[in-house]
């Protein structure tokens, strides 16, 4: 099935072409998961085989994948010219063994030169593309020029269709299932296995249930994890087989879900027990400070606005914070690294709201010896102000 519709692709075709003859570009290769996703409509996790989505200012497009793409690619993108290699080289024979990327490049090479453009100016994506990979095009290339793009593609992904949004409003909704699950189920003594296996049996029933034909991918995070065995942003399990959940502890929840490759998230912060005088007033600190920045955004806004005023409220409390207010939303992955960056809540960020915006809203502030108040939404920037894609509660919670 196509994960898009036709008139939906055509759209971004004419967006973009529209942004390269500002730009004076023949051409934009598109090399990253979520560039080439977004302009084929053909989600591809490359695994070490490089892929590109080539846009024409005029004529057809085309992509160059592995062989092993085929078949998914085949039924997804709107595209008809799809090139392909194999693991030893360009053509099914094993005579003359070529990598991956050798085989990759010279099928780029082809598509330009057949459609006229080897020697015009090519867009590509410098923020993603590894330097081994640029040097090769450029010297398989060696008469175009080559002209940093991420701009445009990141510009145009920063503002979510209708179609899009329906696949984040859908992630989103599994999320809610599974943390309204733990947050029912989570009590002194419950292990972190029980709690985990059950809130996935949960939200798989959901997803299977209220959006069958969709692939999907969940991460799930109780709030038990070991530090000392993690690796950051990763989702790796580290916690034990009777580690389990003690009275007077924060605990920080969170449950994500991938559908069509598209990101819902819900986080949020609970302590188990009775909470202190110090707990409470980090716990109201956090809050005021996430619905402060909740009323706050509107169209025009700047995004390093919304998170200066979160840094305002925790700082009236006396607290700094270790990060930013938010993260895009959109293809997001923990495989690809693709996180929206352009939309990410910084003090460095000079981008303005606009209708379909779609991103992150989670002000930290963490206790040493502690831990973690965070409660996280999706926001998405409406007409005239926003809507918060969670129907969980948002004040301190108590368990």
């Amino acid at each position: 099935m196509a994960v898009f519709s036709r008139a939906e692709m055509m759209r971004r075709l004419t967006a973009l072409r529209d942004r390269m003859e500002r730009w004076g570009l023949d051409c934009v290769v598109a090399t990253s998961y979520a560039g080439s996703y977004y302009l084929s409509g053909a989600p591809i996790h490359p695994f070490g085989r490089p892929m590109a989505t080539i846009i024409p200012l005029h004529g057809d497009a085309a992509m160059v994948t592995s062989i092993i793409e085929e078949p998914h690619t085949a039924v997804q993108s709107w595209i008809g010219d799809r090139r392909t290699y194999y693991d030893y080289g360009p053509r099914p024979a094993y005579d003359d063994p070529r990598t991956p990327l050798e085989s990759f490049t010279q099928l780029v090479a082809e598509v330009l030169w057949e459609r006229g453009i080897g020697q015009g100016r090519i867009g590509y994506e410098e923020v993603h593309l590894p330097v081994q990979q640029f040097e090769m095009l450029t010297r398989e290339i060696p008469r175009a020029t080559f002209v940093g793009a991420s701009a445009i593609l990141e510009q145009l992904r920063a503002v979510l269709s209708h179609e899009e949004l329906r696949l984040v409003r859908a992630a989103d909704e599994i999320s809610d299932v599974g943390l309204g699950y733990l947050l029912r189920a989570i009590g002194p003594g419950r292990t972190a296995r029980e709690l985990t296996a059950s809130c996935r049996a949960v939200m798989t029933d959901a997803v299977v249930d209220r959006f069958p034909g969709m692939p999907f991918h969940m991460h799930i995070d109780c709030g038990l994890g070991a530090d000392a065995r993690s690796a950051g942003h990763s989702e790796w399990t580290t916690w034990d087989q009777n580690t389990v959940v003690t009275s007077n502890r924060l605990l920080e929840l969170v449950t994500s879900v991938w559908l069509w490759g598209y990101w819902g998230n819900v986080e949020r912060a609970a302590y188990v027990g009775t909470p202190t005088p110090v707990v409470r007033r980090a716990f109201n600190a956090m809050v005021e400070a996430n619905e402060a920045a909740i009323a706050a955004i509107r169209p025009g806004v700047q995004v390093h606005e919304i998170d200066r005023l979160t840094k305002a409220v925790l700082a009236r409390h006396g607290y700094g914070t270790r990060s930013g207010s938010g993260c895009g939303r959109g293809i997001v992955s923990y495989e690809a690294n693709a996180r929206e960056q352009r939309m990410d809540l910084r003090l460095y960020s000079d981008v303005v709201l606009e209708p379909g915006m779609a991103f992150s809203l989670e002000p930290d502030l963490h206790l040493p010896g502690v831990g973690t108040f965070r409660h996280c939404n999706t926001i998405i920037v409406s007409d005239d102000g926003c809507e918060v894609d969670s129907q969980l509660p948002r004040g301190p919670l108590v368990l």
